[in-house]
């Protein structure tokens, strides 16, 4: 399993990505994140996770990290689209996602 010169071996760009907003039942305000990558073989996970807050606090931004958990054992070498979706609980300010590990902006739309 190798990785690419950025160092991860699942390739993302923004393009792939989409974060949709929507009100729950609660009043809570959560945007739903997805997106797919193209990882070097077969079997790999991803997660969104928060990121930690940047030194300047931007209100209109989410900061997560896309995150690679490496299959165990034998596997394919054979580029895979490899899904990932998770949900944030936000607050009416944000307006847009960044997944800063990847350098990647998705602007939020409403549902």
């Amino acid at each position: 399993m190798s990785k690419s010169a950025n160092g991860f071996a699942c390739e993302a760009q923004g393009g792939d990505f989409t974060a949709t907003a929507y009100q729950n039942s609660k009043g809570e305000r959560r945007v739903t994140v997805e997106g797919t990558c193209a990882c070097n073989t077969e079997g790999f996970e991803l997660t969104l996770e928060l990121a930690s807050p940047p030194i300047v606090p931007v209100p209109e931004e989410l900061h997560l990290e896309l995150v690679e958990h490496a299959p165990g054992g034998r596997v394919a070498q054979v580029i895979t689209t490899t899904p990932v979706k998770e949900e944030f609980l936000i607050d009416g300010k944000v307006e847009r996602v960044v997944i800063r590990n990847r350098n990647i902006t998705v602007p939020i739309k409403k549902e």
